[in-house]
């Protein structure tokens, strides 16, 4: 009866008590007291409020004099409190309602929640009446989705046994743990992710997590203790050591190889670690070369990035090995100098190695502990040594490098930035997630960040990287000034900032959208300068050409791109550490206008020196497999391979041999570029039929190359072929006669430059060649006749100089620890793979 007074009233439009309403409430209330309801007017109130009906308490409260007289007060605070506390359990009511309808990726209508709110103040049962019947749909919308779910993924365990079995030694298993993770998400209704999941990394698909762990190392045990006890046949070994036995005879021998590092160091121990190693990984371990260093020994090893898993992450799979003498403890940083290094050895100490150099330590106790794993070998040793490693290891020395590792298809990406992040930095799923949120996968912010992440001290927050509970990567605040460096040195010149942070100012914030008109009015808007204008929309072009700002197919004008009018629409990415810069663009843009009208000046022009006249060149006596790519750009290769493949005799061929070679003397070397075709060239397919020629030529001499696979560069295969041979034959008459000589190639992508390392193991250049006379024509130590070969590569190279890349070969100092002869670098320009014809 109170309930319906409350809900009509004297002052009701309607009342559920019908005559009775015209009466007072109050005596109405009474008399409900007094003879119906057997309750004092207290306990009525209190189970007003219990129910939620907080106007009829109210009411009652008014309305009765005993309850107003001696509880009044306190009573009212009460009441207070219920409607608070009715309010807030609608506004949580709602927002889960929300979060489960998201996880689940089911539509909600939506509520006004400030209406639902008041209505709790009232009655919560007029807010329940809303609420519970969008509960109860959207729960069985959701179980209906989840069965689905669950059908895909015992669809996916059907498909990924009818496949067979997925752990081996070199392709870590993860259907168990993806599984279990899948169905926990379903259990939990987040739909979303576990759907994000079955696409991301289906069933069948190697996740980090799934990686055979390495054994937690007993406190009892010593490592040398332990060795003795695989190796003693003799020995009595405790019950424990079942557990710490080798897996198979590649562990053993990779055990026994550790212990005679320390029993007879020399170099073929070092050799015999390196293979062992090798094997252990699941390469063939058979071509290991030992080189004595200071302090021990160099030489290298294969497995670690050879499996489908990792080959990404590394353009080639050889790792160099630094093997210590037993006396050595401390390790040199140059060591490290041409990439990362692992280093064992019975006195190293594993400790005080975490500021991240490029030379790992793999310890007697982490190859006690891989030696028990028979699969996943590769991941569980890559999980040691990537902690130590600097990130860049495994993202590369750019951005270019880390978008090829991480390929086209998002999905794959994903995945491989979690075995990076994982490897490198212990992060998991969520922490990928954060950074995928923040860049968009965009591989110049995602390197900032993984750069970023490995300075950071992860085990000192058990929560991992940038979790809502530590405030997030937008407290960072670290990272969001590398951030921002990044994103203004793509940028380039001031004037291209400046037409990003106009863009910035007036971009939708959904979508990014913005015309070239909005655009330049900002820049007006924020600067009385004159010039403003006309230097924003000047910076809009290089914004496109660095994919700062992309057109949009729908924009007004599009057809001439920026040429087009005004109301032309296009896109700034928005990805979230973009969005984060939105707020302070307005004074960033006004803040560097102000300095652009200050101190703008003309860009200077730059001008380089007229070639001297075109060198000479001494004709080869007769045309080997290798020596007939010299001749490669010259019209009068063709006709010899020509003549050579009709069976054309000895004095024939000679004539076109000396016709060759007075056209490489008559020819200029950018002559002779501009009539090669094609244009673009595979870096790696050319080096590695050279190689082989190479070797036929040199078969004393060990080639040791080392080039990404697929990647292209901006010159025609003729002149590349020319210059190639030039360096690498140079290279290999210096250590011929050493029966031990070496040459060591490696190419490494510095985009939008391709470097070309070439380094031998020879006595180096006299001190008068170190600087620019060895590209002087006829400067030789070699005799006469000789001297034009490098001059010739440099003047090749000037001529396929582009507005970005300035092409040469220059003289670098060798940092390599073993390989201390001559070392020469060519700078190349990256091409693209799309970019040749006819080929």
């Amino acid at each position: 009866m109170l309930i319906a007074l409350a809900a009509g009233g004297p002052d009701g439009e309607q009342s559920a008590a019908g005559p009775a309403a015209e009466l007072d409430a109050g005596v109405l209330a009474d008399a409900v007291l007094a003879h119906v309801g057997g309750l004092s007017p207290r306990a009525t109130f209190d189970t007003l409020l219990d129910r939620g009906e907080h106007d009829s308490a109210e009411q009652l409260l008014k309305a009765c004099a005993d309850l107003r007289e001696h509880d009044g007060g306190p009573l009212e605070r009460r009441l207070e409190s219920a409607r608070a506390g009715s309010a807030e359990v609608v506004r949580q009511r709602i927002a889960a309602l929300t979060r489960r309808a998201e996880a689940a990726g089911v539509p909600v209508a939506e509520l006004d929640t400030t209406e639902l709110v008041e209505r709790a103040r009232s009655r919560l049962a007029a807010a329940e009446e809303v609420l519970s019947p969008l509960e109860r749909d959207l729960g069985r919308q959701v179980e209906k989705l989840a069965a689905e779910l669950e059908e895909t993924v015992a669809r996916q365990e059907r498909e990924a046994a009818a496949v067979g079995p997925a752990a081996t030694a070199e392709q870590p298993a993860g259907e168990g743990f993806a599984t279990e993770r899948v169905r926990s998400l379903l259990a939990a209704g987040e739909l979303v992710s576990a759907r994000a999941l079955l696409n991301r990394e289906p069933i069948g698909v190697p996740v980090p997590e799934a990686v055979t762990p390495l054994p937690v190392w007993d406190g009892k045990w010593t490592e040398e203790n332990l060795l003795e006890y695989h190796l003693n046949r003799a020995a009595r070994r405790p019950p424990e050591f079942h557990a710490w036995q080798a897996a198979d005879d590649d562990a053993k021998h990779l055990l026994a190889a550790f212990d005679n590092l320390s029993r007879q160091p020399c170099a073929e121990a070092a050799e015999d670690f390196a293979n062992a190693l090798g094997r252990f990984l699941g390469a063939p371990g058979e071509e290991a070369v030992a080189r004595r260093i200071d302090g021990g020994w160099f030489t290298f090893f294969d497995g670690l990035f050879d499996s489908d898993l990792f080959a990404g992450l590394r353009p080639t799979g050889r790792v160099d090995l630094y093997v210590a003498d037993p006396e050595t403890t401390v390790l040199q940083s140059s060591l490290a100098a041409n990439g990362p290094v692992v280093a064992v050895g019975p006195g190293l100490v594993v400790t005080g190695y975490s500021d991240r150099q490029s030379i790992a330590v793999l310890s007697l106790r982490d190859v006690l502990r891989l030696a028990v794993l028979r699969a996943d070998r590769a991941a569980a040793l890559l999980g040691v040594l990537a902690r130590q490693w600097p990130v860049e290891v495994l993202i590369g020395n750019n951005p270019a490098a880390l978008d090829k590792i991480l390929g086209e298809d998002p999905d794959a990406a994903w995945r491989t930035l979690r075995w990076i992040t994982r490897l490198s930095l212990g992060g998991d799923a969520s922490a990928v997630q954060v950074m995928e949120n923040c860049t968009g996968m965009d591989p110049g912010l995602l390197r900032v960040m993984l750069r970023h992440a490995q300075g950071m001290d992860l085990g000192a927050s058990r929560d991992g990287l940038w979790t809502a509970r530590s405030g997030g990567w937008r407290k960072d605040e670290a990272l969001l000034h590398s951030l921002r460096a990044e994103l203004l040195t793509r940028c380039g010149e001031a004037a291209a900032q400046a037409a990003w942070w106009a863009a910035l100012t007036v971009c939708d914030d959904q979508d990014g959208g913005v015309t070239r008109g909005d655009v330049a009015d900002s820049a007006e808007v924020c600067s009385t300068w004159t010039a403003a204008r006309d230097r924003v929309m000047t910076g809009l072009q290089t914004l496109q050409a660095r994919g700062l700002l992309v057109p949009t197919q729908d924009g007004a004008e599009t057809g001439s791109g920026f040429a087009a009018g005004e109301r032309t629409r296009f896109r700034v990415p928005l990805s979230g550490a973009v969005r984060a810069l939105i707020p302070t663009a307005e004074r960033e843009l006004t803040t560097l206008l102000e300095e652009m009208e200050r101190t703008e000046k003309p860009h200077p022009g730059q001008a380089e020196a007229a070639e001297g006249a075109e060198d000479g060149a001494t004709a080869m006596p007769a045309w080997t497999h290798w020596h007939r790519n010299r001749f490669a750009p010259v019209p009068a290769y063709i006709a010899y391979i020509e003549a050579e493949g009709r069976g054309a005799g000895t004095d024939e061929l000679a004539a076109v041999a000396t016709l060759a070679d007075r056209e490489l003397q008559e020819f200029s070397a950018a002559e002779l570029t501009d009539c090669a075709v094609p244009v673009a060239t595979d870096l790696s397919r050319v080096m590695a039929a050279l190689a082989a020629e190479y070797q036929g030529e040199y078969g004393t001499v060990r080639l040791d190359l080392r080039c990404p696979a697929s990647l292209w560069v901006e010159v025609p295969e003729p002149v590349l072929r020319a210059v190639l041979y030039e360096v690498w034959d140079n290279a290999a008459e210096e250590v011929a006669d050493r029966g031990d000589g070496i040459v060591q190639v490696v190419v490494t992508l510095d985009s939008p430059e391709v470097l070309v390392r070439v380094q031998d193991n020879g006595p180096g250049l006299p001190a008068e060649a170190r600087a620019r006379r060895i590209f002087q024509p006829e400067w030789t130590t070699r005799g006469a006749g000789r001297g034009w070969g490098l001059p010739r590569v440099r003047k090749f190279l000037r001529s396929l100089t582009t507005t970005t890349v300035e092409a040469d070969v220059e003289v670098v100092s060798s940092s390599h620890p073993a390989l201390t002869g001559a070392a020469l670098q060519l700078v190349l320009p990256e091409g693209a793979s799309d970019s040749h014809a006819g080929h």
